[in-house]
């Protein structure tokens, strides 16, 4: 019964999301959205969906992808959706971005009670977070993940978890932190990603990556040598960096996260979208996601492919950004063995039954 509301629910909203912005205009726009995505993430994870999920497996560092399609960082911050996606027919779940200890995201106040701001943008087919990473903390996260993998026992839907320093936190007390969350999910999860990415938090120097890329990788090879650590990043980085990471042991970079570009972007935003776009970014900044993304995310996916094959590295692709029906997966396919999407999931959740979706991108 709720699998069908949900479904109801979702394909009515997308209809009507024209609509809504005109009669509600910008801030209470984004205030109505702001408020009800928790709750819509609660249905999510309380919605069976039983389907036969998509068959492309990949064997990637000893681990079996039932498919090549996965959720990006950020649709599942706490593991609740693991089951969920797990029977919609996902090829592998991204959980996160975690921190080491709780965090509130960026809290603003929006029509009389704070929340951390989130909002569609109807006609671009795309969205605007600057949520900044709330959350309970490693801990939760963790029992959420054991509590998954007791139950379903998968052998093919490898679980990561994207991890970063405390957005609170500098300098050594930040890179602990991202050791203190290696440390304890390391025995339990297939593969860890670690975010250098988010536009919604302050970061680490990016000056010393390569001595974090180093401390970190030693301390994978310490605790589980075989353990394979993606990095994520907003642009392709230089050559150099490739090589250093390739060298240190990282197996996979992950491109992209959303954009803050927002001169350029602009250029592509809908113009029944353009002043929601300005009042939100004028008043909260955010990163961008979804279809307007999309050739910025294949731009930076192709740069790196030259380099590594340039150089002959053994670092992987993961494709980030835009992806949102069975065309545009086909192309990915044509850069990188692995894909994430979260925008594009979402828009689809608005055109389709639950159980169409994962199908219809193969």
């Amino acid at each position: 019964m709720i699998t069908k509301f949900v479904e109801s629910l979702a394909q009515y909203e997308h209809r009507l999301r024209p609509l809504l912005l005109k009669l509600l205009g910008n801030p209470c726009f984004i205030a109505t959205y702001s408020h009800l995505r928790p709750t819509v993430l609660k249905l999510l994870a309380s919605t069976h969906v039983e389907t036969k999920a998509p068959c492309r497996p990949q064997t990637l560092w000893n681990l079996t992808f039932r498919n090549d399609v996965g959720n990006a960082a950020g649709l599942d911050k706490d593991g609740s959706l693991l089951e969920f996606n797990y029977r919609l027919g996902a090829g592998f779940a991204v959980v996160g971005t975690v921190l080491h200890k709780p965090h509130t995201g960026n809290l603003y106040p929006l029509c009389g009670r704070e929340t951390n701001p989130w909002t569609p943008l109807p006609g671009s087919h795309s969205a605007i977070n600057s949520l900044g990473l709330p959350g309970y903390g490693i801990d939760p996260v963790l029992d959420r993940i054991r509590a998954f993998k007791q139950k379903i026992q998968a052998t093919d839907f490898p679980i990561g978890l994207s991890i970063m320093g405390h957005p609170r936190e500098e300098g050594e007390e930040k890179i602990i932190g991202v050791e203190t969350c290696l440390s304890k999910s390391i025995h339990l999860v297939d593969f860890i990603e670690i975010n250098e990415s988010c536009p919604n938090v302050q970061h680490h120097d990016h000056s010393a990556l390569q001595q974090r890329v180093e401390r970190f990788c030693q301390l994978r090879n310490e605790l589980k040598p075989t353990l394979p650590l993606w990095f994520k990043f907003s642009q392709c980085p230089d050559s150099k960096t490739l090589m250093a990471l390739d060298e240190a042991g990282v197996q996979a970079i992950v491109l992209t996260n959303t954009q803050t570009d927002y001169k350029e972007i602009l250029k592509t935003i809908a113009a029944s979208d353009r002043a929601l776009f300005c009042a939100y970014t004028q008043a909260y900044r955010g990163g961008i996601s979804g279809e307007v993304i999309q050739s910025i995310a294949e731009q930076e996916i192709l740069k790196a492919k030259a380099c590594i094959e340039q150089h002959q590295l053994n670092l992987k692709l993961i494709h980030v950004g835009g992806l949102k029906n069975r065309s545009d997966m086909q192309h990915s396919r044509e850069l990188a063995p692995l894909r994430e999407w979260y925008s594009g999931f979402m828009e689809a959740m608005g055109r389709m039954p639950l159980k169409y979706i994962y199908p219809s991108l193969f």
